[in-house]
């Protein structure tokens, strides 16, 4: 089981662009921490992953320790695994903070939007200061000490033109595993669309160029789409399972089906129970069938398999329905196979030996095979 532990609604940042709403405080009582581990560690599976979100969770550090104490304790008791996860804006990332972290063998995700000037739109403190410096600070720290470590960039329409310098600047910092997340809900006029078009495709470039270094890393969406060519789509234990193994306890202790439905504990729509009396399944399972509904619009699309149409989250933060998909992301989910599609036919007909390492001698032969039909 994966539960996510929101410990606090508080954030040292303003990021105008959050999808967590305001910034308040609001600190998760012992007694729901507690609850949330216990039904962690209750699961059918052996191992269980506990994730720490925010607001900034590192401004709760007292509570993140007394909670992995605890957790580490009673997983010991029942001869289970906890794994622990923490998603940081990497300001706090410093000191006895990183050594704790690295001591329970967290798995840390990092929020930089690339270099100075993309960050700085929005990711900067309530004054207005840039907070770039000190993150990227606190990331070659971390990258030092624990290079699995992934990193997360959130491009909006303003940062649209620098996708590729995000990923130039993040990579030579020594990060191998980095996430690009579009700011769906971000004003996607056809400009900015051009504008992101053109970014993608020299991101493309840029990820060609590393793989001829002989590098091996991590891009996300474009190694997920790769994937989907490898495996034909995305399977079913591919697509977030919205509340059944996957949980999130907001502070107050309700359950949301993903961590960005949380917001600001408010929306009595996207509530699935509560850490007391447990999931609702009626509730649950009507807005896990209503995301999985593939959409007339995009019935016979022969790009449906590999297509995040059924990504609730998303869906509701951009139309108020799980099932509600939009033209942009449509757009955007074509605009990432295609990259993901030109990059992987170039690298496997160049026989890039890291690229083929890594997804055909791991995978099988079969997608080769058919590769070299084609050619």
């Amino acid at each position: 089981m994966k539960l996510a532990l929101f410990l606090n609604h508080a954030c040292n940042l303003a990021c105008d662009y959050c999808y967590n709403g305001e910034k308040f405080s609001r600190r998760m009582s012992w007694d729901v921490a507690k609850r949330t581990i216990d039904l962690a560690l209750s699961g059918p599976r052996r191992r269980s992953q506990i994730s720490f979100f925010g607001g900034e969770p590192l401004m709760e550090m007292p509570l993140l320790k007394r909670c992995v104490d605890y957790a580490e304790r009673r997983a010991a008791e029942l001869d289970r695994v906890a794994r622990f996860v923490v998603t940081t804006n990497g300001t706090l990332l410093t000191g006895a903070r990183m050594d704790y972290l690295l001591e329970h063998g967290f798995h840390m995700g990092v929020s930089l939007d690339g270099a100075r000037r993309a960050h700085d739109l929005y990711r900067r403190y309530p004054s207005g200061r840039s907070s770039h410096a000190r993150v990227t600070k606190n990331l070659r720290e971390a990258v030092r000490r624990y290079p699995p470590l992934e990193v997360i960039a959130v491009v909006d329409p303003a940062s649209a033109a620098w996708v590729d310098e995000g990923f130039t600047y993040i990579f030579d910092l020594g990060v191998r595993d980095l996430t690009f997340n579009m700011n769906y809900e971000g004003d996607w006029s056809d400009e900015a669309c051009d504008t992101l078009e053109a970014s993608v495709a020299r991101l493309g470039d840029a990820y060609l160029a590393r793989y001829r270094q002989g590098h091996d890393f991590t891009c996300n969406p474009i190694d997920a789409k790769i994937i989907t060519r490898l495996k034909e789509g995305y399977s079913c234990a591919d697509q977030c399972d919205f509340g059944c193994e996957e949980i999130a306890i907001s502070p107050t202790g309700l359950m949301y089906p993903c961590e960005r439905l949380v917001g600001m504990d408010d929306d009595p729509k996207v509530q699935i129970g509560d850490i007391w009396d447990g999931v609702d399944p009626k509730r649950r399972d009507a807005l896990r069938d209503a995301k999985n509904v593939v959409p007339a619009q995009c019935t016979g699309c022969v790009l449906q398999s590999r297509c995040m149409y059924w990504c609730g989250c998303v869906n509701y933060a951009t139309t108020g329905r799980v099932d509600g998909v939009t033209g942009t992301l449509c757009w955007m989910e074509q605009l990432f196979i295609r990259t993901a599609d030109r990059v992987a036919s170039v690298l496997y007909k160049e026989q890039n030996p890291v690229f083929l390492e890594k997804y055909y001698l791991s995978a099988g032969s079969a997608l080769a095979r058919r590769e070299a039909q084609t050619e």
